[in-house]
């Protein structure tokens, strides 16, 4: 039988699942809502349901899978496949999630973090096709990073590199859900350019959050409205600080930029590129490509999968090339 992996993109909000056969093509593809506030116990049990499904198309097409990736949101115990802490699952504390899935399907698991398995997915099937030394970011409601060097993700001693945004950009700015203030998704995020919208608006704190989207924003941008191309362009700036700091500290030959922020790219990466040049050194400035995302929402899946392949043949240093 042939070779074939299933990855997972285990959100909040969405489960999603792919099988994939060896070369990273994807051959089934499944979305349902998580219902994260059901409890882990029937999150597992409806993911479990949609992997043994995808199992059952394998085998019709005369494939066989040799293990399951999961990327997952939050702090990750790589080793031992324990999602620590999630924003997004309140009742996952130390949650075994490798162990529960080996339990009941029978197969490997690899656990990633979310974030580093849509970066990984980018440099084996998106963007970074090509590329060993990669950072993404990807601009969404938070800030997320993963960071590729030499082919491998960069996991950190804890398993918690990455966290690219909680970079501090300006020491006494927002507060944010982590503790710090001023960090980099505290403005270049979804949520960060709708707050900073609101500011120079001068909206108070009585204007219903629903009358200010980031999609009527760009929207606004589009359509040349003065207070959104400003705001666009100084979130703009202040993400050129932050990946400035990434290129002195990593010289990546490649930083993708992904999220739903990306859908306003013309409007802010002129000032984000502005400033890489004034604030990076000059030589590795010039060499790093910056360039959106090319596998959306796809990204996540396919780089869990490629985890998975990664960890049951990690003598095979050419399976994602």
């Amino acid at each position: 039988m042939g070779r074939s992996v299933i990855g997972v993109d285990l959100g909040g909000t969405n489960l999603r699942t792919a099988l994939l056969n060896a070369d990273g093509d994807i051959l089934d593809k499944r979305k349902e809502a998580t219902h994260a506030a059901d409890g882990w116990k029937k999150v597992v049990a409806r993911l479990v349901d949609n992997i043994t499904r995808q199992r059952e198309i394998a085998v019709q097409r005369g494939l066989h899978v040799m293990a399951v990736g999961v990327g997952a949101p939050g702090v990750i115990r790589m080793d031992k496949g324990i999602v620590v802490k999630s924003p997004n699952f309140p009742d996952w504390n130390n949650l075994p999630l490798r162990d529960e899935l080996e339990k009941a399907l029978r197969v490997p698991v690899v656990i990633e973090n979310d974030a580093n398995a849509a970066a990984l997915g980018e440099q084996w099937r998106g963007a970074g096709r090509g590329i060993d030394s990669m950072i993404l970011l990807t601009l969404g409601t938070g800030v997320g990073g993963g960071i590729i060097l030499n082919g491998k993700i960069w996991q950190g001693a804890d398993g918690m590199a990455g966290e690219i945004g909680h970079m501090t950009l300006i020491p006494d700015g927002r507060p944010c859900g982590c503790g710090n203030t001023g960090c980099l998704e505290m403005y270049a995020s979804a949520r960060g350019i709708v707050q900073s919208y609101r500011e120079a608006s001068g909206m108070t704190e009585s204007t219903p959050a629903s009358e200010v989207t980031s999609a009527a924003i760009y929207e606004a941008a589009r359509n040349g409205e003065a207070v959104a191309l400003r705001v666009m362009k100084d979130m703009g700036r202040l993400l050129g600080i932050g990946i400035a700091s990434l290129i002195n500290i990593f010289n990546p030959q490649m930083i993708v930029l992904g999220g739903g922020v990306k859908e306003a790219w013309d409007f802010f990466i002129g000032a984000t590129r502005e400033e890489i040049m004034r604030r990076a050194f000059q030589v590795p400035a010039e060499r790093t490509m910056l360039v959106p995302s090319l596998l959306g929402d796809d990204a996540g899946m396919i780089g869990a999968a490629a985890e998975a392949l990664q960890k049951i043949q990690p003598g095979n240093s050419e399976i994602l090339k």
